[in-house]
Order: structure tokens, then C-alpha cells, then sequence
């Protein structure tokens, strides 16, 4: 017993936990050895006492364990699920890009591994329409969701807000749906109306949502609006039909009946100045038309039809331009220029009324002797090649076609170059914010081309230009068109025949890059030579 009593010593200054329990099993052993001896006559049991030694030893030394139960190891941290936040760069980003295009969140681009910040927007925009959190940060869990046909597609309703309900509002307001100062972001009653009755004089489901088919036919040509248009008589309409004259659009007398050829006039007037040629008159219209800044009828780069073949054949027989083709390209430009300036007119290279009353007046100046016609060498005689010309009307750019010829297009190039960078937004039309379709629109207008506003598909169906249908055939200035879908494209401007500059939503900013990949080759549509 004294080894025993020797260990459990050694043990508590230990501070063992098996000790500690040991003293007071001691304790126990020390009253209960004494009581079993009493209880058997003084006499040891002797094959109690070895089993009682060895439930003393085994306490002391711990292999019965009498002890409180210890804790269940702390589990290793699980590790944080993967999800997408602006800047990761991953190879599953462009996939991710992709199906936000397909459900009209993003806007059509060649997708990149970067998930940038127009990315972030679209994906808040998921998140939005389908009851999630709004930060932007696409968890595992979303993105399960947006890979799914159980992901609802675009769609804006009662309740929300954001920068494409301000274009939306905006464009009502153009329609005469939603009056002016309601431009607030935020998808309130007032909004849903105005969406309602869109939609009713559309021929929509009536829901007051904006989803694919209603954002489509808010910015077609044919949306009809809530505003002066065909069919009405009025003494307003004879006050549009009287400023429409005075700036040379309306070759008819005013009669206060809005027919066709006050909807003709009214869409010319609308692409002349920027505006979505509808043919009606809404308040941003209206406020145009009447405004001092008010651009004049005017045959400009761009125009085609009788009225510019009219023109050419009377160039042609002064000895300004080589041939008539309908098309007014950089060759007219610069012919018409050289007109004006030999008959004291301003000489800006378009045809407006005062030009084209000198044109065929008894007895217009020809040219000077040392004029040169676009695209020859040669004299004013028209003798010569006019290489550099297209089919469309010389809508080449030629050596000797002087400031006029390349200017315009130089200018396009310039302007287009300096917004690189600009942040994309969806609707934006600039100056400093721009969607593809946005940024065509606003550099053809700061290049002097007054052409009207355009979504993507609108583009696939302009008339008015040289129509180029090969990939290969692309030149400097022309327009590309790419089509992914019925509703969805794309369009941008070509800097060389291999490289453009364009607002993408993948990058969420105005860049160049090469349009000679495989992704841009399989939606190319078509392009459009305007210089």
C-alpha cells in the first residue's frame, strides 16, 4: 500500500486528473477496507482485497477513466463557397455573360473571362427580378439558378428602380405616355400607367411590365404614340405642319391635317436631328422642332433617293462630279462644297434650299479651272477615273477630295476614339455613358450625319446607305451590324479592316478590338458605308 500511496502522491503534484479522482477513491478505500474487515470478524477476505487493489491501481493509474466526459473536437472550418465579385477574373465568367445576354440582362458582346462592372449591373438586375439580394455578388447558389430554365428573363415592374428605368421613362415621355419630370428611376405608379397604356395602344398583353417583347416595340419605329399623329386635324397640327414648311421639310401647303406627308416630313425632321425617326410628335419632338437649334432640311452624306439624284445629275452637267448614283457620299459632299464655295454660298457641303435654288437657277457658276473631281487626277472637264468611288455614289475617301472628303470621316474616327473608356450603360446615347447602339448614334451626329436613333435591329434595315455584305469587303468608318438573335445585335464603328471601336457590355466601356474573330464572324450581318 505504501508503493500505491507513493504513486498517487507523485501523480497529484502532477495535477493529473486521474490523481485527483484517485484521492478520493482513497478515501473511500480507507473507510470501506476497515468496515468490510469488521463485517467478516476481523478477518481479511483474501479474494476480496486483490480485487480491491486492482480497482486502486487502475484509478490511480488512470486506466479506469471516472472522469467528467471530454468535448468533441472543434470540425475544421468548411470552406467558403465559390462566387463572383467585380474584377475576379475566371474562366467560367464568360459562360456566365453568355446566359445574361440570352435572358436580356446584358447587352450583346464577345464575352471575356472578366467580370467586370456592367457584369455586376447585370447580374444585379438578375438578382433583382428574381427576389434575391441585390449586391452583385453572383453566389453558387445563383448561379445554379441563372444556368436553369427556372431563371426568369428581364423584366421591369411596380416597385423597382435603376438606371434603365430612367431610359424607360424617358422614352415614354418621348411617346407621349408619361409627362415631362417624371425621369426618376424608380418604377412607381405613375410609370405602370404609362406602361399600361403603351401597351394597350400596342397591341401588348396589358400587364404594366416591361420584358423583351414591350422594350423592343417601345424603341421600334413603329411604336405608336400617345401623340400627334396621322389621321388627326387640328390647329396644333397646322402649327407643326407651318414650322415644318419654314425649315424646308414640308413641300405641301399647311393645312392643320396630319396626313402622310406631314409623317414624312415629320421623320425626316426626327432623323435630321437625332431623334427616333417615328413620325410622331411627342414632346421631345416638339420642343426640337421648335427650338433655335432646329437643323434645316438639308441633303447631307447619308441621304439617298430622287431628290439626290436630282442634285447629281445637275453637278454632273456643271462639271462638278463624275457620275449620278442616288447615294449622297463623300464625292457629292466635296462637289456640292466646291459649288458653294464658286457661287458665294456657304460652303459646308449640303444641299439646302439656298444651295439648291443657286444649283438650278438659269446661271450657276461652274467649276474654276482648277477644280478636280473627286477621285481623278485630272480636270473639271470629267475626264478621268473616279477610283476610290464605290457604287453607292463615291462614298470612298479619294486623294484629291480634299478637307470635305475625309474630314467627315477622319472626324468620326476621332470622336469615336476619344470616348474610350466612357462607361457602358444600357440606353445611354452619351456623352460620357453610351450603349452600342447609343454610341453609333452620337458619333455619327458629332461627325456632321444627322442620322435618327437606332436600336441594334433597327440597324439591320436602314436603306439609305451603301449596303456591305462581306466581312472582308469592311473599310475605315463603315458601321457593323451583328445579329444574335431576331430582337438582339450588336453594331460598332471599323477603325481598318480588321479592327472596330465600340461600347461592349463585357468590359462595361467604350473599346477597340479585332472584329476578326470567330464570335464576331458568326454574327456579322451586314455593315454600312456612310463616308
Amino acid at each position: 500500500m505504501h508503493g500505491w500511496f507513493l504513486r498517487l502522491s507523485q501523480k497529484l503534484r502532477r495535477r493529473e486528473p486521474a490523481a485527483l479522482v484517485g484521492c478520493g477513491v482513497a478515501l473511500l478505500l480507507l473507510i470501506a477496507v476497515p468496515a468490510l474487515l469488521i463485517a467478516s470478524g476481523g478477518k481479511a477476505d483474501k479474494p476480496v482485497e486483490p480485487a480491491l487493489l486492482r480497482l486502486e491501481e487502475e484509478l490511480v493509474d488512470g486506466v479506469v477513466d471516472l472522469s467528467l466526459p471530454k468535448p468533441p473536437p472543434t470540425p475544421a472550418p468548411e470552406p467558403t463557397p465559390k462566387q463572383f465579385a467585380r474584377d475576379v477574373e475566371d474562366k467560367e465568367v464568360s459562360a456566365i455573360q453568355m446566359r445574361l445576354m440570352e435572358l436580356s440582362y446584358m447587352d450583346y458582346d464577345e464575352p471575356t473571362e472578366l467580370y467586370g462592372p456592367y457584369t455586376e449591373d447585370a447580374v444585379m438586375r438578375f438578382e433583382r427580378t428574381n427576389g434575391l439580394p441585390v449586391d452583385g455578388l453572383l453566389t453558387m447558389s445563383e448561379y445554379a439558378l441563372l444556368m436553369s430554365d427556372k431563371a426568369a428573363p428581364y423584366q421591369v415592374m411596380l416597385g423597382v428602380s435603376g438606371t434603365d428605368i430612367k431610359e424607360l421613362q424617358t422614352r415614354l415621355i418621348d411617346l407621349g405616355y408619361l409627362e415631362e419630370g417624371n425621369v426618376t428611376g424608380y418604377f412607381g405608379d405613375v410609370t405602370e400607367q404609362a406602361v399600361q397604356k403603351f401597351q394597350s395602344r400596342n397591341h401588348l398583353s396589358v400587364d404594366g411590365m416591361v420584358g423583351e417583347s414591350t422594350y423592343e416595340a417601345l424603341y421600334s419605329e413603329e411604336a405608336v404614340a400617345q401623340a400627334l399623329t396621322y389621321g388627326e386635324k387640328s390647329e396644333a397640327v397646322q402649327k407643326i405642319q407651318e414650322r415644318l414648311e419654314r425649315l424646308g421639310y414640308l413641300m405641301t401647303e399647311p393645312d392643320g391635317n396630319f396626313g402622310k406627308d406631314t409623317v414624312t416630313a415629320v421623320k425626316l425632321f426626327q432623323s435630321k436631328n437625332g431623334l427616333i425617326a417615328d413620325g410622331y410628335v411627342g414632346p421631345s419632338t416638339k420642343a426640337a422642332l421648335f427650338s433655335s437649334g432646329a437643323q434645316p432640311n438639308a441633303l447631307t452624306i447619308g441621304d439617298a433617293g430622287d431628290s439626290v439624284s436630282r442634285i447629281q445629275k445637275k453637278l454632273v452637267s456643271l462639271g462638278y462630279l463624275k457620275k449620278t448614283t442616288g447615294y449622297y457620299g463623300s464625292d457629292t459632299e466635296y462637289a456640292v462644297k466646291a459649288f458653294q464655295k464658286r457661287n458665294g454660298l456657304t460652303g459646308d457641303g449640303k444641299a439646302g434650299r439656298k444651295t439648291i435654288a443657286a444649283i438650278n437657277s438659269d446661271d450657276p457658276h461652274g467649276p474654276s479651272s482648277s477644280y478636280k473631281l473627286p477621285g481623278t487626277s485630272g480636270s473639271s472637264s470629267g475626264s478621268g477615273s473616279t477610283s476610290g468611288s464605290s457604287s453607292a455614289g463615291g462614298s470612298g475617301s479619294s486623294s484629291n477630295s480634299g478637307g470635305s472628303t475625309t474630314g467627315s470621316l477622319d472626324t468620326l474616327i476621332s470622336v469615336a476614339l476619344s470616348k474610350k473608356g466612357s462607361r457602358y450603360v444600357t440606353g445611354a446615347k452619351g456623352p460620357n455613358t453610351f450603349d452600342c447602339s447609343g454610341f453609333v448614334y452620337w458619333c455619327l451626329n458629332q461627325a456632321g450625319v444627322k442620322q435618327g436613333y437606332m436600336t441594334s435591329k433597327n440597324w439591320r434595315s436602314v436603306s439609305k446607305y451603301n449596303k456591305i455584305s462581306s466581312m472582308k469587303d469592311i473599310r475605315k468608318g463603315d458601321i457593323m451590324v451583328f445579329r444574335m438573335s431576331s430582337s438582339k445585335g450588336h453594331v460598332s464603328i471599323a477603325l481598318d479592316n480588321s479592327s472596330m471601336v465600340h461600347a461592349g457590355s463585357t468590359k462595361g466601356c467604350v473599346y477597340s478590338s479585332s472584329f476578326r474573330t470567330d464570335y464576331w464572324e458568326r454574327y456579322f450581318y451586314c455593315a454600312y458605308r456612310i463616308f
